[in-house]
C-alpha cells in the first residue's frame, strides 16, 4: 500500500471506531435516537472515506499494474464486483456490476498481490 495513504487508511479507521464505541454507549444509554441517529452518520461517512483511500491505493498500484499487463478488462471486473453493493461510489453510475464479476476471495488479478499471497 502507498504509504501516505496507509497513514490516512489508520487516521480514518482510528475515527470510525471512535465514532462506532460512541454509538454504542450511547445506545446502553438509551440516548435519544436522532442524536444516535446523527453518530451512525458519522461512523458511515468516516467508512465512506475509507472506500476511497482504498479505492485511489488499488487504481494507482494493483489497476495500473494488471493494464501494464493487458489484463485491463479482468481488474475492472473485479473491481466491480468489490463495489457492487458500495452505493456511496456508484449509486446512479451504471447499477450493478456485471453477474460475471469475480466473487470475493478470488486469486486478486494483479501481480503485487499475486506474489504476496503465494508467498502467505
Amino acid at each position: 500500500m502507498i504509504p501516505e495513504l496507509k497513514a490516512e487508511l489508520l487516521l480514518r479507521l482510528k475515527s470510525a471506531t471512535g465514532h462506532l464505541d460512541s454509538v454504542r454507549r450511547m445506545a446502553e444509554n438509551d440516548t435519544y435516537c436522532v442524536d444516535v441517529m446523527k453518530q451512525v452518520a458519522a461512523v458511515q461517512g468516516s467508512l465512506e472515506a475509507v472506500q476511497l483511500i482504498l479505492l485511489r491505493n488499488h487504481l494507482s498500484t494493483c489497476v495500473s499494474d494488471a493494464v501494464r499487463r493487458g489484463m485491463g478488462q479482468e481488474i475492472i471486473d473485479e473491481l466491480l464486483g468489490a463495489l457492487r453493493y458500495e452505493k456511496s461510489l456508484i449509486n446512479g453510475h451504471g447499477g450493478p456490476a456485471s453477474e460475471t464479476a469475480p466473487k470475493a476471495g478470488t486469486s486478486p488479478v494483479c501481480s503485487c498481490h499475486a506474489r504476496s499471497e503465494a508467498q502467505s
